[in-house]
């Protein structure tokens, strides 16, 4: 499995890995609508392919090679093909002799959006295909899933760089991230097998909701004609959307999967222009959708799924000229599910428990709209909220119009960043040392100290812990934070970032106070 975030550049990997290969090999999209995308990625380095497509998708994939290349390299001979899983799957693919010849002769097979390809359905019976080929490649952005299956299909888990740091090196664009304030409450809509909300429920909860009217006041404030797209909770929310936007004069255009193939492809073809400035949609561009002109995403719809949500906030990532930053607009605070986009994140193919923990790769914290301040998310309060005293360095954020705030993801960035270093595993933390080119004679001293201070860190991680334990229960927790901050002259969440002498100090504190914080 190879993982690269969204924007990261897969398609153009795996397509200069089947240039190389120089032979039959074949690429699987888990949905009809990507097909351009790759296609035109394999145009672009010279590579002939056949599309196993119905007519209607391969003679629009010929209209956009002609746009752009002049020519057409869709050819139904070439020894490299392009399929969806479900036309794989369907029944006329195995009465195809043509078809089923090249797959047979294919020794290489990448499959975009690697983590659909599980179970018995299209996706399955699609990688069951290609069981004779002697490489498989299996690539995507978030090697994830909301039904915890494990990836066990694959061998080997290869990780590129991460958001961050395609943002430092500017092959992503830096983003401002503003979460409002709406009145739409998820927390007793059921969730479906597949990390979203049931969409039948979200709707009741919508039609109460003025998210509607506050999805078109933030794009006229924030993203006036700026190429945008919204993520809407069904369909009929939708089309709402879109005639807001229209009652305001805003060029908008709202798509779904019902939508026909050929309406679709010109909407979009308006869009990638100058026909339009705002596309609404439902489930249908979080996934390989890609138009760098994109400035903003407004996500009008929560999601349970860490996957859907950083491939939403990808769609306005890419680089452009002239495109200073992407704006995202969560009016549903995500973000407090899932972190920002650029947070480290750490995958693995092992499975999980359905349900299971949703922040398995860090220690579940959540962050405070009001400071942009990171705090264990067993706490329901913020440690700074409400607090006079911020701690040096701590930016604060911008307030807009009363009820949308930008958070500050520079000083959240350099926070969480100093966490997962100090918590770096053995393994990582002795790579680590390699990678900065440490003398091999000083490795062991310095794994020592990092074993120690991770071992003061827990020590002083449980103190805070009986600490918040031997408060009244009747003490808000807010209070009970700004209690702490106040007695010991930092934060929870500040100090798990430490070193070993303010550590050791901090647990003398606890250790000292403890009886008189009792009253």
């Amino acid at each position: 499995m190879g993982v690269l975030p969204t924007g990261g550049g897969k398609t153009i990997c795996f397509s200069s890995i089947v240039r190389d290969h120089g032979s039959y090999a074949g690429v699987v999209v888990h949905r009809r609508e990507i097909i351009k995308q790759i296609s035109l990625s394999l145009g672009a380095f010279d590579i002939k392919h056949r599309i196993v497509a119905p007519p209607s998708v391969v003679a629009i994939v010929r209209r956009a090679h002609m746009r752009k290349f002049g020519k057409s390299f869709v050819d139904p001979h070439a020894l490299v093909g392009v399929a969806s899983a479900q036309t794989l799957a369907s029944k006329s693919t195995e009465k195809n002799q043509l078809v089923m010849r090249w797959i047979n002769q294919c020794d290489l097979a990448v499959f975009d959006e690697g983590h659909h390809y599980v179970g018995d359905g299209s996706w399955g019976k699609a990688v069951r295909l290609f069981d004779h080929a002697e490489r498989l490649l299996f690539v995507s952005a978030s090697p994830d899933r909301a039904d915890g299956k494990p990836l066990s299909f694959c061998d080997v888990l290869v990780e590129g760089e991460n958001t961050q740091w395609l943002i430092d090196n500017k092959r992503l664009s830096p983003f401002k991230y503003y979460a409002p304030e709406s009145n739409l409450g998820v927390d007793d809509i059921p969730i479906t097998a597949s990390g979203e909300f049931n969409s039948r429920a979200f709707r009741a909860q919508v039609v109460d909701s003025d998210i509607v009217g506050d999805v078109v006041a933030q794009y006229l404030k924030l993203a006036k004609g700026k190429k945008t797209i919204v993520f809407a909770t069904d369909v009929e929310t939708a089309f709402d959307m879109a005639d807001a936007f229209k009652a305001q004069g805003v060029r908008a255009l709202a798509l779904h999967g019902g939508t026909e193939s050929a309406e679709r492809e010109k909407g979009l073809e308006l869009f990638e222009g100058s026909g339009y400035d705002v596309l609404v949609n439902v489930d249908l561009f979080d996934e390989g959708f890609d138009v760098p002109s994109v400035v903003c995403v407004i996500m009008a719809r929560p999601t349970m799924s860490i996957i859907k949500f950083l491939q939403q906030c990808g769609r306005s990532l890419r680089v452009l000229e002239g495109k200073e930053h992407a704006i995202l607009i969560d009016m549903v605070r995500n973000w407090e599910r899932h972190g920002l986009p650029s947070f480290p994140r750490t995958w693995t193919l092992e499975g999980r428990a359905k349900g299971e923990g949703k922040e398995r790769d860090a220690e579940p914290l959540s962050l405070c709209l009001a400071c942009t301040q990171p705090f264990p998310s067993y706490l329901k309060a913020c440690t700074l909220c409400g607090a006079e005293r911020v701690p040096a360095g701590r930016g604060s954020p911008a307030q807009v119009d009363g009820d949308l705030f930008e958070l500050d993801v520079a000083a959240l960035q350099a926070l969480f960043k100093r966490i997962e270093e100090a918590n770096l595993s053995d393994a990582d933390y002795q790579r680590d040392q390699i990678s900065r080119n440490i003398p091999e004679i000083g490795r062991g001293q310095d794994l020592k100290r990092h074993q120690a201070a991770k071992y003061r860190r827990q020590v002083l991680e449980n103190l805070i812990g009986w600490w918040v334990g031997s408060q009244p229960k009747d003490r808000e927790l807010a209070e009970v934070q700004r209690r702490f901050y106040a007695r010991m002259g930092v934060d929870m969440a500040t100090a798990k970032t430490l070193n070993a002498k303010d550590t050791d100090a901090l647990i003398k504190k606890l250790e000292i106070n403890f009886t008189r914080d009792l009253r």
